[in-house]
């Protein structure tokens, strides 16, 4: 299946062959690197007898006259020439990719260096190939090079990733996934995705159309237009249907170069459509650093233990909260609250149970809680919570709800979990750290006073 999806893909690549030899885009070096990536070195029987399987047709295509030896050795030269450096960026990649999965960015540069790097060895490779078994002459390196190059380039870089990403899904037990690396898990289907593909397509034949029209070299340039529509399905899709959008677009830029006989741009077309890709790759990675950034400020605001509200987060939505009570001139109040007997729970049976406390405290009181209020771990075993338009006489109600849930709960079915309140009422002339103090002192006050109960700050 795969030399014949090989040689299929080939033959589509003569669409925008350039000069003898060289196409300036070869999508079957993409499906080269793709296959290499993906099932390593069992492809190679395939891919050689593509290669020689093609040797034979070119010979024919271009009238080379030489005796069926001669082109086998040059096919399986060439076959070595195509494959080894791809094989050789593949396997770097694959490996690279295994070690830093989580940086996708730093993934994305790397295989666009080594798409640029491999493809630039193979054109080297391949053309002295061609020239020793007499497939073309020395002079015609000059010319054809750089065309075969960015052909090659074209290739890996635009259509890798979409044979990655359609291979992996169809053949079992592959070494590497476009889904190994961390975000680029696949999604659903977007219903919108056709939309933003038949614009991208219609502005993209537009771009075309104007330079058959005027024929003007400046013209071509409008092709870069493409980065707008192809940036906003990098943001919104999924990685797959991503790579598929770039994919068909280097296909209908091949197909429109060669139906309005463009070839004198086409070397700014492919320029561009590189770019393009590049954008794109790069556009994949925004979703995951989104991603990324939410998950670390969810680590900054957010206690490990019981996976309520950080101080950090506490002090800055207090600050908030105030400002607006202030605006608005609604009421607020705190409360202040710790394990009574903390240390002994500790002494007595082990941290780890010190810990369970903890949790069983924050979930019971968070349950007690509406969602515009905020649990916090202020630090140890004290807990703070903000009651955004709450007055005193409710705070009082809910410290006082809390305790009568705790009442049931025990450590070890032995000792209870109780806990002692401050609570205060924000004054028109208090800041956080003012109010925290009073309903501190309103803690130490329960306390003396016997715990497992709530004292009202005093003003």
């Amino acid at each position: 299946m795969l030399l014949l999806l090989w040689l299929l893909v080939f033959e589509i690549g003569w669409l925008v062959e350039y000069t003898h030899h060289a196409s300036v885009w070869f999508p079957v070096a993409g499906l080269t690197f793709a296959s290499l990536l993906l099932l390593g070195f069992s492809v190679l029987p395939a891919l050689l007898a593509g290669c020689v399987l093609i040797t034979f047709y070119t010979a024919r295509h271009y009238n080379i006259q030489l005796p069926p030896w001669q082109i086998l050795e040059a096919g399986l030269l060439f076959g070595l020439a195509h494959i080894l450096p791809y094989a050789v960026g593949a396997i770097a990649l694959r490996t690279l990719a295994r070690r830093g999965a989580r940086d996708i960015s730093r993934i994305i540069v790397l295989f666009l260096v080594i798409a640029a790097a491999s493809s630039f060895c193979a054109t080297w490779l391949v053309l002295p190939t061609l020239v020793i078994t007499d497939m073309m002459t020395e002079a015609e390196i000059a010319s054809t090079w750089l065309p075969f190059w960015i052909g090659d380039m074209a290739g890996v870089m635009v259509l890798a990733p979409f044979f990655v990403g359609l291979l992996s899904r169809v053949l079992p037990g592959t070494l590497f996934r476009l889904t190994d690396m961390a975000g680029l898990q696949q999604q659903g289907f977007s219903s919108r995705y056709l939309l933003k593909l038949l614009l991208n397509g219609l502005l993209l034949s537009a771009c075309m159309l104007l330079a058959k029209v005027t024929d003007s070299p400046n013209s071509a340039f409008a092709i870069f237009f493409l980065v707008i529509p192809h940036m906003w399905i990098a943001c919104s899709e999924s990685p797959l249907l991503n790579v598929s959008s770039v994919a068909l677009s280097s296909f209908l830029i091949a197909f429109w170069v060669h139906l309005f006989d463009l070839m004198d741009y086409v070397m700014v077309y492919q320029f561009a459509i590189n770019v393009i890709a590049a954008n794109t790759l790069f556009g994949l990675a925004i979703p995951t650093l989104l991603a990324d950034n939410l998950q670390l400020r969810k680590v900054a605001f957010t206690d490990s233990l019981t996976q309520v509200a950080s101080r950090d987060r506490l002090e800055q939505r207090a600050a908030l909260e105030i400002s607006r009570s202030r605006q608005e001139q609604r009421p607020l109040s705190l409360l202040v609250f710790d394990i009574d007997y903390f240390k002994k729970i500790n002494d007595e049976f082990g941290h780890h149970v010190g810990d369970q406390a903890l949790q069983q405290l924050a979930r019971l009181a968070q349950l007690s809680l509406r969602p515009t209020d905020l649990l916090g771990r202020f630090g140890g075993d004290e807990f703070v919570v903000l009651l955004p338009q709450t007055a005193l006489p409710a705070a009082l109600l809910i410290a006082e709800r809390i305790i009568s849930e705790l009442c049931q709960v025990y450590i070890c079915d032995v000792h209870p979990l109780t806990a002692s309140f401050g609570v205060a009422e924000l004054h028109s002339d208090e800041d956080y750290e003012q109010l925290f103090r009073r309903a501190d002192r309103a803690l130490y006050q329960a306390k003396q006073a016997g715990r497992n109960q709530a004292c009202v700050a005093a003003d």
